[in-house]
């Protein structure tokens, strides 16, 4: 009978994909810099406004979060980049358009300092990744802008006879955590060519032209798709984690964390406590019936409370070494500490049953039958107090 209803939990228990989670988007914008022949040196002197030409860039990134530290995204840059240099003969300048497309990857370098389900508020990041240019060049005499010619003007094979060279990006980026949604992003990436035409000159060294886009961006986190609620209530809801409720969490009291390693002991003595009324509200728990390897699993519990109205304490213990990755839980806050979790609600919801859903992971899984363990206490307006608790199994079959 337990295996059924264990079954029947894992087909209400629809969940979706994480695909369709941790995604942002982000709108940039900066100075495009040119590195090539027909750059300036340092230190050399000549009759220009500037040491270096610049040029405006800006452009669209959507990034999906793979891991904490691990994200793909894909970036658009759409600008111009501009260069002049005395090379003995001639005194050159050019101005170039570009549009670029680039897939990259995206590392955490802050991950190595703080638990990888902490979200950040600041983060250094690193930017490698492949591409492809689409430009077009026009080379003049300077000062006097007499056109001498082109590429990418018609004869190339990229968007409106562009010149298509393929490119790869190395860079930094460091983001600032606004809210709980945005974030302001200040990134610096070079973008590698096989081409020593970017500038429509070709020099005598042998070396390749080089761009740099240097960029202020805003960024929205967000999902495609939530978790839709089990056909045990309507109303139970997950949601990801949030800037804003790890914020919360951090700022919990030492003994409200003291509280939570207790709840071993606590669940022990429970049997030998008599709630008021206790028959009044009872708790039911599902999880998979198997789990595999290190993958994560939904921990659903629904809570039949009828009319009572108040507020709610519960207290989950997990096996050795699982914890519950840092959520969201609607109308309530959410407490994880190792092993330890907590859940309040104050008030509680108006519903008579109030359905909840977490998510657990284990990085050393143990095989073999593993108990989660789940006791509450219901304290109603006027001051009755209702007990309730239950036990809920899986069976690990592998590491």
């Amino acid at each position: 009978m337990v295996s059924s209803i264990h079954l029947m939990a894992q087909k209400q228990d629809t969940t979706v994909s994480s695909f369709w989670k941790n995604w942002r988007i982000d709108l940039h914008s900066g100075a495009m810099f040119y590195y090539g022949d027909l750059v300036v040196i340092k230190g050399e002197s000549y009759p220009i406004p500037y040491p270096r030409d610049w040029r405006l860039g800006y452009g669209l990134s959507l990034t999906k979060q793979i891991t904490p530290a691990w994200g793909v995204r894909g970036r658009v840059i759409n600008g111009e980049y501009a260069g002049r240099r005395d090379v003995g003969i001639k005194y050159y300048s050019f101005s170039s358009d570009l549009f670029q497309t680039s897939l990259e990857t995206t590392y955490d370098f802050t991950s190595f300092f703080r638990n990888k389900k902490e979200e950040y508020t600041t983060r250094l990041y690193g930017i490698a990744g492949i591409g492809l240019m689409n430009y077009k060049a026009d080379l003049y005499e300077y000062p006097s802008e007499i056109f001498i010619r082109s590429v990418g003007d018609g004869e190339g094979s990229g968007i409106n006879g562009r010149v298509l060279e393929g490119d790869f990006s190395l860079g930094l980026g460091f983001d600032i955590h606004l809210s709980e949604k945005f974030l302001l992003s200040l990134e610096t990436a070079y973008l590698g060519s096989n081409s020593d035409q970017l500038d429509a000159y070709e020099g005598t060294t042998g070396k390749k032209d080089v761009l740099q886009y240097t960029s202020v961006g805003l960024g929205y986190s967000f999902n495609f798709k939530n978790d839709k609620p089990s056909s045990a209530s309507d109303n139970g809801k997950e949601t990801s984690a949030s800037w804003k409720q790890r914020q919360l969490q951090e700022g919990l009291s030492s003994e409200q964390k003291a509280q939570e390693t207790t709840q071993k002991e606590e669940m022990i003595s429970s049997k030998d406590v008599v709630a008021k009324e206790a028959n009044k509200v009872d708790a039911i728990c599902w999880v998979p019936e198997q789990v595999k390897g290190n993958e994560s699993f939904i921990v659903s519990i629904e809570i039949n409370k009828g009319e009572i109205k108040g507020r709610a304490e519960i207290k989950i213990l997990l096996p050795m070494e699982y914890t519950a990755l840092d959520q969201e839980i609607e109308e309530a806050v959410f407490v994880a500490n190792s092993r330890n979790v907590a859940i309040y609600y104050n008030p509680l919801p108006e519903m008579d049953k109030v359905s909840l859903k977490f998510r657990v992971k284990s990085d050393r899984p143990q095989i073999g039958t593993q108990s989660i363990y789940i006791i509450g206490k219901i304290t109603s307006n006027d001051g009755i107090v209702y007990n309730f608790s239950t036990v809920a199994r899986f069976n690990q079959v592998s590491k």
